[in-house]
């Protein structure tokens, strides 16, 4: 899931005010906006649905807003171009295959650079998925940041930076987004989506601190529909028949788009086996409202046993990049969760 360059068009401008967390990247960016101190590049690093995009477009639409301030002012023409999605100087390097090739770049980069801005002091380009440039790709931008014109500033979006040639990196200001505090996070989401705490506190925990996802999942009757899915299955982990298990196992392999989810979402289910056995009670659940199901899992599970099966999660997300065979990948691991059942007191 990466940031979509055109979500959030149409809902109204974007400032730097609209983005949850990142103090620390909107600080410097608006400080090298208030000293005149633009670089020609940057580097967004962070999980997808962290907020790179948006910060993104709030910054290219600072710097070509007509009122010369730290936020863009909302009312301009280039504002409302950029709030439409339609601001003629700022451009977003698109690809259709699994890499970004050197054609991508030079057509929609290096070949376009030389032309001076239409309307606004700068041209700006964003590269999404940055880490997807193949090295031609990236020696080829790397030429275009040796010598960019004094308008020009690229701004790469990246989930891993250390993708990316040193030369590049060395070339451009890197600014790492860091996931949003849990708290802080679920927070936002029930004033925004209008959550419960506990579903609030829920998806903050499973997005990761990335408000992006949390957004999706919040929105989305797939994911609500896969959560009730995935919870019938964690209550009868302890007493599963295996042809029960067989079926979950075979319905997990059948859909790769899914198996993320699925896996998250029971990370957070052993979270709060672990803070219900810490605490013993349910304060700070995350499936507050399945507390009688995890109060009896917890007393009947040991903490060594809690972390082997972390551990096991993450050997599997490890083999699907692999080609491992999901369907009995994840039939052997319910078998042994369930095993572990009825050693409580460690």
């Amino acid at each position: 899931m990466s940031d979509s360059p055109k979500e959030g068009y149409g809902r109204g401008m974007e400032t730097f005010h609209s983005i949850i967390g990142h103090r620390r990247v909107i600080d410097y960016l608006q400080e090298s906006i208030r000293a005149g101190r633009v670089s020609h590049a940057y580097i967004l690093d962070g999980p997808d649905g962290i907020g790179k995009m948006m910060t993104a477009r709030v910054f290219a639409a600072t710097l070509l807003c007509r009122e010369g301030g730290e936020e863009p002012c909302g009312t301009c023409i280039s504002c409302m171009q950029m709030d439409g999605g339609n601001q003629p100087d700022v451009a977003y390097v698109t690809h259709e295959k699994t890499v970004i090739t050197v054609g991508d770049i030079r057509e929609q980069l290096c070949n376009v650079v030389p032309v001076k801005p239409m309307v606004g002091p700068y041209r700006i380009f964003i590269v999404d998925e940055a880490e997807k440039m193949n090295e031609e790709a990236q020696n080829a931008l790397l030429k275009t940041l040796e010598e960019p014109p004094s308008y020009a500033v690229i701004i790469l979006l990246t989930t891993n930076a250390n993708e990316l040639l040193p030369t590049i990196r060395s070339r451009s200001v890197e600014l790492p987004m860091l996931p949003v505090p849990e708290k802080e996070l679920t927070e936002w989401l029930m004033a925004r989506e209008q959550l419960p705490d506990y579903r609030a506190r829920m998806l903050a925990v499973y997005s990761g601190g990335c408000p992006g996802v949390a957004t999706a999942c919040a929105r989305s009757e797939e994911f609500q529909s896969q959560r009730d899915t995935v919870v019938s299955m964690l209550k009868a982990v302890p007493s599963m028949r295996e042809d029960r298990m067989a079926e979950f196992a075979r319905d997990f392999a059948k859909d790769k788009d899914k198996q993320e989810t699925e896996l998250g979402l029971i990370l957070v289910w052993i979270r709060d086996l672990l803070m219900y056995k810490a605490v013993g009670e349910k304060a700070g659940l995350m499936f507050v409202e399945e507390s009688d199901a995890i109060r009896d899992q917890s007393d009947d599970i040991s903490y060594d046993a809690l972390w082997q099966t972390q551990e096991e999660i993450a050997r599997i997300r490890a083999d699907r990049a692999v080609n491992v065979n999901m369907e009995t990948a994840f039939w052997l691991f319910l078998l042994r969760w369930q095993e572990r059942f009825g050693g409580g007191n460690g």
